[in-house]
């Protein structure tokens, strides 16, 4: 949570919603983990913990069955100094660097020029990413522990264009062939 109480779900949902309007609109068959605040875990979860790794399971098998995942988060760090978005790629198959360097590309392009943050590999720590065997990537979209960073997510305007160049990076890297997808031409998307 940020200092002025913005929730991270908050912010993730608001720019998820407008990504997959977007993708829609270019012919992309979209599928959600969530497109409102609840957990996708199994009925039977009594404890916290187990809700939690029942959550993590489903989010996997969406994930599986999905020719390209693009999960959407935000950072939070203890020093308030740090911002810009970056993206984390899945190791697991070698296209999810492509496409995690082609969204960071377009949003460095388009709405931060400032920002020099380059994409890295995911490490355990980000278990979805590290357990898939999917084109996968973490946008991490910007920094809620970053006061103006923070007033630019609670934007809709910024949240639209953050989508629109999230939606622009992932056609670009599919209309270089990636993830085994080659148009005749850019109608086809």
């Amino acid at each position: 949570m940020a200092a002025n109480g913005t929730l991270e779900k908050s912010i993730n949902l608001a720019v998820s919603l407008p990504l997959r309007d977007v993708l829609r609109l270019f012919g992309f068959d979209v599928r959600m983990t969530r497109e409102t605040d609840v957990s996708i875990h199994d009925p039977g979860g009594r404890t916290v913990h187990e809700r939690k790794v029942s959550d993590m399971h489903n989010r996997l098998a969406l994930y599986e069955s999905a020719d390209i995942v693009i999960a959407i988060h935000q950072n939070h760090f203890s020093v308030s100094k740090y911002n810009g978005a970056q993206v984390f790629y899945a190791t697991s198959v070698p296209e999810g660097k492509a496409l995690a360097a082609s969204i960071q590309q377009r949003i460095i392009t388009l709405l931060q020029p400032d920002n020099n943050r380059v994409i890295k590999p995911a490490n355990n720590g980000i278990y979805l990413l590290s357990h898939t065997t999917k084109t996968a990537v973490l946008v991490e979209c910007g920094f809620l522990s970053n006061p103006e960073e923070c007033d630019k997510l609670n934007s809709p305007l910024y949240r639209q264009q953050l989508a629109l160049a999230i939606a622009d990076g992932c056609v670009n890297y599919l209309e270089k062939g990636g993830a085994g997808f080659a148009p005749q031409n850019k109608d086809n998307l």
